[in-house]
């Protein structure tokens, strides 16, 4: 059993998300999406989930780092033996391996089809 540690900033999204989806979602349907993304978190105390980020997009970082994908959002987590801390949280939309290591990778073409 591992103890989780969120971190602030993905505290403080996490509230900003949660108002989000229940005004985009409805009351009801809001929370239980919002609830099912924290269910995933919680996860992260009982079972060893989550795509080592160094083996998935062969990045130099702490072969402990790992990402895990819920309803659109991603999580960059560390692991240790005993202890599991939530770092970033990105919508799947946000370039998280530039934003983390400065590595481009997207395509010029994916850029200019986004308009960004």
């Amino acid at each position: 059993m591992y103890n989780v540690i969120i971190e602030t900033e993905v505290q403080d999204k996490l509230e900003e998300l949660r108002s989000i989806l229940i005004q985009t979602q409805g009351g009801k349907k809001g929370e239980r999406t919002f609830k099912d993304i924290i269910s995933t978190i919680d996860n992260l105390q009982n079972y060893e989930i989550g795509t080592s980020i160094r083996e998935r997009f062969f990045i130099n970082c702490p072969s402990n780092w790992y990402v895990l994908y819920s309803h659109k959002n991603l999580f960059i987590f560390s692991r240790t033996k005993d202890t599991v801390k939530v770092l970033k949280m990105y919508n799947e939309r946000e370039d998280f391996i530039f934003d983390l290591f400065g590595v481009e990778m997207r395509s010029q073409e994916s850029k200019d089809f986004w308009g960004e």
